[in-house]
């Protein structure tokens, strides 16, 4: 009888291992499976800062949520001394994607200034298509383009008008901390520059660059007036007389009654 009772306490005992190991299997599959022990951080890091022991702090996640790319206790020796590509806020985890800096800061952030309803579009330029290189990040422009309507018969017209830059070559927003391409004394060479402009803008621009050079005209910062009335230029504005002293008549007139208004 002892016997029997110690095989049936034996056999509950077996019983109630493989009920609880199976409610853990199960309460773990719930709760995303064994913690993992992750590297987070401990604070604020800027972009651009190496990453000190200090910054880092440990977080338990589930298995089933740690990110791929995340990186684990025991691996921090590796990024310990490696700038950061973006800011990290404090308690995000970390991830070996922070550390890849091969991107230009301008490919990696220049999505987050384009405004909704915008798009980001690059054309080239020449050193005098962009302002002997003193055109910024943050100016405005007028687009202009020069175009054959017939065999040798061309016009200049005005594409576009109060037109955002948002980078000139690799340098976009302010600068800060982010390339400013090569430099020439205080003169920076770039050979494009990135515009701010609607979709039908785009396609306009893009078509027009098919079909002949396009220029830029800088404003003045305060200047976001736009016109219905610019009229084309072509040779007549230049070899016929009476239109060349009328244009030069009727914008003396203008610059004039401009001085007047100060």
């Amino acid at each position: 009888m002892t016997k029997k009772l110690l095989v049936a306490v034996g056999l509950a005992l077996i019983a109630m291992i493989a009920l609880w190991l199976y409610s853990k299997s199960l309460q773990d599959e719930v709760a995303g499976g064994q913690k993992v022990k992750i590297l987070v951080a401990g604070e604020d890091i800027p972009a651009g800062a190496r990453l000190a022991k200090s910054n880092l702090a440990v977080r338990d996640v589930p298995e089933a949520y740690v990110h791929t790319s995340s990186i684990r206790k025991g691996e921090e020796n590796q990024i310990i001394g490696r700038p950061v590509a973006e800011k990290v806020a404090q308690g995000q985890p970390l991830l070996w994607s922070d550390f890849e800096l091969q991107k230009s800061a301008t490919a990696r952030r220049l999505s987050a200034a384009v405004q909704k309803g915008q798009r980001a579009l690059t054309i080239p330029v020449d050193m005098s298509g962009s302002i002997a290189g003193m055109l910024r990040p943050g100016d405005r422009i007028d687009v202009l383009g020069t175009f054959a309507r017939a065999q040798q018969d061309y016009a200049t017209v005005t594409l576009l008008q109060n037109v955002l830059v948002l980078a000139t070559g690799e340098m976009r927003g302010s600068g800060e901390g982010e390339s400013e391409g090569p430099t020439t004394g205080n003169v920076r060479s770039f050979n494009n520059i990135t515009l701010s402009v609607d979709p039908e803008e785009a396609e306009l621009l893009v078509f027009a660059m098919q079909r002949g050079p396009v220029n830029v005209a800088m404003r003045s910062q305060d200047d976001v007036a736009t016109f219905d009335d610019v009229p084309e230029k072509n040779f007549g504005d230049i070899f016929e007389q009476k239109r060349r002293a009328d244009f030069v008549r009727r914008h003396a007139a203008k610059k004039i009654e401009a001085l007047k208004a100060q």
